[in-house]
């Protein structure tokens, strides 16, 4: 075969959905790197929801330039009721999720499908790796490294692979299975992990490809719904019982770090809040499944509070001088290839990793064994 006659994605259509509300201060930016990805046969649905700001005149403004992109105004009913919305709306058998304080590498919509599109139909979707930028789009850090492929339900449960909801890409066959995102976290006050649920209820029915390159901007601000800390602990602890009680074959082994996996998130974000009696609770979860964790935890916790008070009293004494300008970089300078950082702790461990990669087979080779058997 030529290189001429070599099969290509190019011409092959992806949705885009953004739902907005009050995004008036990154939505520029994040339609930018949408009309400047690599892969042209774009559908490109942007859900105004309900917002009060100039969220609608950016996006008109947008929309002037671009003949892809189509606006859908509603009232406002959250993400997930915005995302759905826009799936409906598409028609491309590809659809990927942006966020509209994120932004995407130019590749980003060439790479994932590129992965996906010519894997066998039983792989539903596809995910990417992301940066922490801040305000400015500067990088202020790397998201983690840790990533699996193909049936990865129990890893992803514990592990959180995608982390926030502009890195996932499905084939609408996916929608068609398991239907939209879920909008009763919102309707409940505990919205915030809906991308995290959609994620775990399509593993839960297909394989799940990795691109494990930080193609993702994920924006950190005080406005953004991440940034309510209360509201995100209790939405993973909600989703990620709702995913235990859907799966009851789940092994106990599973049951048990994934509910600790949350309740770790869960603690952090109390104690943080001075929100001792939920703290509390997630810490008694914790020491359930490992008395030395929540030791280790509990320590954690003590020792940072006295740095901080440390660093602040001798502020007082003698004021820092002023810090000279970090040498930090742009999100679009950094290469895709340059290598993420991190991911492991003291509980996500390389061994607990490879213990639920062996669960996953196992849970993959009984499907397959029961399919033959029907």
């Amino acid at each position: 075969m030529t290189a001429m006659e070599m099969p290509t994605t190019s011409c092959i259509q992806v949705a885009v959905i953004i739902p907005a509300y009050n995004a008036s201060p990154y939505l520029a930016q994040t339609l930018q790197s949408v009309s400047d990805q690599t892969h042209k046969a774009l559908e490109i649905v942007i859900i105004d929801d309900g917002s009060t700001d100039d969220t609608a005149s950016i996006c008109r403004r947008f929309a002037a330039d671009d003949p892809r992109i189509r606006i859908l105004s509603t009232e406002n009913r959250g993400v997930a009721a915005a995302r759905n919305t826009g799936i409906e709306a598409s028609k491309s058998d590809y659809i990927a999720f942006l966020d509209a304080d994120d932004i995407w590498h130019p590749t980003y919509v060439e790479r994932m499908l590129a992965a996906l599109h010519p894997l066998p139909e039983a792989w539903g979707a596809v995910y990417a790796l992301h940066r922490l930028i801040d305000t400015e789009g500067y990088c202020t850090r790397s998201g983690s490294s840790l990533n699996a492929r193909d049936s990865i339900l129990n890893r992803h449960l514990v592990f959180r692979f995608v982390g926030n909801g502009s890195g996932f890409m499905v084939r609408r066959a996916v929608i068609d299975k398991i239907g939209g995102y879920d909008p009763s976290y919102a309707s409940k006050g505990i919205g915030g992990c809906e991308d995290f649920d959609f994620e775990l209820r399509t593993a839960e029915h297909f394989k799940i490809e990795t691109v494990p390159l930080g193609l993702v901007g994920y924006r950190t601000h005080s406005a953004a719904m991440s940034s309510d800390r209360s509201r995100m602990a209790r939405s993973l602890l909600a989703v990620t019982e709702q995913c235990i009680a859907r799966n009851p074959q789940l092994p106990a082994l599973v049951v048990s770090y994934a509910r600790t996996s949350a309740h770790l998130y869960a603690f952090s974000k109390f104690a943080a809040l001075k929100d001792w009696r939920s703290a509390a609770t997630s810490l008694k979860h914790i020491y359930r499944h490992s008395p030395m964790l929540a030791s280790g935890t509990l320590a954690k916790l003590i020792l940072s509070k006295a740095k901080r008070a440390t660093r602040k009293a001798l502020s007082k004494v003698w004021p820092a001088r002023e810090q000279k300008q970090k040498n930090l970089r742009k999100f679009e300078e950094i290469d895709p290839l340059v290598p993420l950082v991190g991911g492991w702790s003291r509980f996500r461990t390389k061994a607990l990793f490879r213990r639920l990669s062996e669960i996953d087979r196992s849970g993959e080779c009984s499907s397959a064994t029961s399919s033959q058997e029907a």
